[in-house]
């Protein structure tokens, strides 16, 4: 490892991402990262938001933009941090491009000269490295053409990335991510049946209880804390299991995509409890004193017989597959009040984050004697998970809501009340959702 790459590695960085720049990237033009934003699920952003004045309205010339600020910090010479106040991506979708922006203004660590437009702006063979932390940081340094650095970097390839190129920091340097994920599905496969466990900070396991630890149980075979965070699982890759009944035979099946709750509607104008009082339904099953919200809600379908409620997607032109930036998916009752949404901005950053780079695993149950889980050898990975083909899969209905909301004690001054919004997919009709997908035997490598 480099001095660089120690340092680095001192911060809590393991991994790097490098572009080489052209000469269209500097301080005016920003520099292109990706075509979209779920491309860049290793960046670590605030939330994505809709620069305001910008939607996509009949007639209107320029479509709307997005941005989110970056936690950006330039590595000084004495390897010091300087943030770089005003760094952000700036997400383009008409033109299909995400940029880096203000990640040289009002920071005295950046080398501005390398990316000023009238000296060294547009020089090839300047060299950006990106260093993500654990914490939401990123530490930035680039490199004249001159420089060692720069020509070093731009004779290796590394990991491809988009249009970047990764590079592990320590032991795993020059091994890709899809290697070490399909090592590691390989030796959980051969491992057979396994216990529900949870892996707890220490590294030890504590048990899982009841009929929905699959996923935990992979996720702690992984090596990953359960966590709710919106932020891929493994070395850049997001690991979902999906319930099969035979591992030789896999049947369709449904798989929760992501669970994000709403950002508008009643249900945040007014809470929880007034939606699932409002909208809900008693218990099916007569469970006394307690109050459900569920049901599958698809675009253009019928409204709900127990809820009245029918899914709607708003701002979204299938025909020419351009959205506004103030577009939704809402929930909508006979009167056509908003009773809960989700704002593209809102789903956009929570498919960036978890799907970038996806790995379906096929899991089987076994019930008797004891609860126990075994993972399956053929494994799907998919990459490419385009914010426009969320929106399409929407649109046909093959992405779906399907909510398991409940307020129990229904009666009483503190009723409980367990949120759970999410959206689902067809196991047969996942590989709409990315540009790329294919099946790899884990037990025959990549």
């Amino acid at each position: 490892m480099s001095d660089l790459g120690r340092v680095l590695a001192g911060f809590g960085a393991t991994e790097v991402l490098v572009k080489r720049l052209a000469p269209n990237d500097n301080g005016k033009n920003q520099i292109y990262l990706a075509g979209d934003v779920s491309a860049l699920g290793k960046i670590p952003t605030g939330e994505v938001q809709l620069v305001a004045g910008t939607s996509q309205k009949a007639g209107a010339k320029r479509g709307p933009i997005f941005r989110s600020a970056v936690n950006m910090y330039w590595l000084g010479e004495d390897y010091s941090l300087v943030q770089a106040p005003h760094a952000k991506l700036i997400l383009y979708p008409q033109y299909s491009e995400v940029r880096l922006s203000g990640f040289v203004r009002d920071c005295p660590a950046a080398p501005s000269h390398l990316f000023d437009i009238k000296r060294a702006g547009r020089n090839p063979g300047r060299v950006l490295l990106l260093a993500p932390l654990p914490d939401g940081r990123v530490i930035t340094t680039a490199f004249s053409p001159e420089s060692a650095e720069a020509k070093c970097l731009l004779e290796q390839d590394g990991e491809p990335y988009g249009v970047l190129h990764r590079f592990e920091l320590g032991g795993d340097t020059g091994t890709s991510s899809e290697t070490l994920l399909i090592s590691r599905l390989r030796s959980i496969h051969l491992a057979g049946w396994l216990d529900p466990v949870y892996l707890q900070p220490d590294g030890s396991h504590r048990p899982c209880l009841g009929p929905n630890c699959g996923g935990v149980t992979l996720e702690s075979h992984l090596g990953i804390l359960s966590n709710g965070r919106a932020e891929p699982d493994f070395h850049g890759w997001e690991v979902k299991q999906h319930g099969v009944f035979s591992l030789a035979r896999p049947r369709s099946t449904r798989i929760t995509l992501m669970t994000p709750e709403p950002s508008g509607g009643a249900y945040v104008d007014a809470g929880p409890e007034y939606f699932i009082r409002t909208w809900g339904y008693e218990d099916r099953k007569g469970r006394a004193d307690r109050i459900n919200f569920g049901g599958v809600y698809r675009s253009g379908g019928d409204a709900h017989s127990l809820t009245g409620l029918r899914l709607v997607l708003q701002g979204y032109d299938s025909r020419k597959e351009t959205f506004d930036g103030d577009g939704c998916i809402a929930l909508l009752d006979r009167a056509d009040e908003v009773a809960a949404s989700w704002s593209f901005a809102k789903l956009m950053n929570h498919w960036r984050m978890k799907h970038a780079k996806a790995a379906f695993v096929p899991s089987q149950l076994q019930r008797s004697p004891t609860i126990r889980y075994r993972y399956g050898s053929n494994v799907m990975l998919a990459e490419g998970a385009k914010f426009k083909l969320l929106l399409r899969a929407f649109a046909e209905g093959a992405v779906y809501y399907d909510p398991g909301l409940k307020m129990e004690k229904a009666a009483s001054e503190h009723p409980e009340i367990k949120r759970r919004s999410q959206f689902r997919v067809d196991s047969r009709k996942l590989a709409s959702l990315y540009e790329k997908n294919r099946i790899v035997d884990v037990l025959e490598g990549t």
